[in-house]
């Protein structure tokens, strides 16, 4: 639509008054064109959008008693205002012109965002029946535990690195950022850290945290709480205060380390955390098996290697079939 000066209003117009680079002429041109209701209207909207999601940034202005004094010597001889009456009315026709033009400005800048600023990808990972290793945009590390999801973004943006755990388990271990905390969002609670090595269970409706290294902060809009290493955090709505052990399993994230430590434990716990950390059953061929205790560390072995030291030390064999393993012997009285 052309209007007056014959000057057609459309983006390329207002994206040279975001760059300075529009003419006097082209300024009186969209305010004649503001005139109209639906055209303010449409600006007012798109303006209290760009506030919301940019209320940091300011916009350049228009002078816009210039660009009317510059139309004015192109156009012919300035205008003659010959009381007071008319001179306040020639000033509240600058002040509207101005007002416009920023309005336009304000709104030219959120259509050019929109258009060159593409939506952040977000990566949704999910186990089922297996264990997966992510490798996030910060060189943080996520093992998933079977039956978990986590999303997160393709890259963290500058003030924080936040993730979002809809369920199950994964162990966390987090490259230090003093300036950008990492932040884990569930439906039960939010955990904040800088670096630090640690595990998260959702299940149901309730948070356990268990802290590897570091120090960790649990928090909900009813309590927060400072884990650090060897403590774990319970969090349950009910609950509403998060209850605090000063001790942890640390066959727990077993799973994510492959590490495992038994001292004096009782086979039936030693078959449990070993079921956790691979993806194997294990059978007893004699129950007298379970009253048998263990005292021993694995680093990194195979399943099938750690049950032969199993067997080994407590006299048993171990015969494997498939994913299945069968502890056969006397067992311990």
């Amino acid at each position: 639509m052309k209007r007056e000066y014959d000057i057609e209003i459309k983006d390329e117009l207002i994206v040279r008054y975001l760059a300075g680079e529009a003419g006097p002429e082209e300024a009186m041109a969209l305010q004649d064109w503001l005139t109209h209701a639906e055209n303010k209207a449409y600006f007012e909207n798109i303006q209290q959008t760009w506030e919301q999601a940019h209320p940091s940034k300011t916009a350049r202005s228009i002078e816009a008693q210039q660009a009317w004094k510059k139309v004015n010597l192109q156009t012919g001889p300035a205008v003659m205002w010959t009381d007071e009456s008319a001179a306040r009315k020639r000033k509240a026709f600058i002040v509207r012109i101005a007002a416009s033009l920023l309005i336009t400005v304000l709104a030219t800048i959120l259509i050019y965002i929109r258009m060159h600023t593409a939506e952040i990808e977000r990566v949704s990972v999910v186990t089922t029946d297996s264990l997966k290793n992510v490798n996030l945009p910060d060189n943080s590390t996520a093992t998933l535990y079977r039956n978990s999801k986590l999303v997160y973004p393709a890259t963290f943006n500058v003030k924080e690195r936040a993730v979002t755990m809809e369920r199950g388990e994964v162990f966390f271990t987090i490259t230090p950022d003093t300036e950008k905390p990492f932040i884990i969002h569930t439906s039960i609670a939010d955990i904040r850290v800088v670096g630090t090595a640690f595990n998260v269970v959702v299940r149901g409706d309730q948070l356990e945290v268990s802290v590897k290294e570091g120090k960790v902060l649990v928090y909900t809009s009813q309590d927060s709480s400072y884990l650090a290493a060897g403590f774990t955090g319970i969090v349950r709505p009910a609950m509403g205060a998060i209850r605090v052990k000063d001790s942890v399993n640390a066959n727990t994230w077993g799973y994510a380390t492959h590490r495992l430590i038994f001292k004096d434990a009782p086979l039936e716990t030693v078959i449990t955390d070993i079921e956790k950390a691979y993806p194997y059953s294990i059978t007893l061929g004699n129950p007298n098996i379970n009253n048998c205790r263990l005292t021993a560390t694995f680093d990194n072995d195979s399943a099938e290697n750690l049950l032969n030291l199993i067997a080994e030390t407590l006299n048993l064999s171990v015969v494997k079939n498939g994913t299945v393993f069968t502890l056969e012997g006397e067992g311990c009285p």
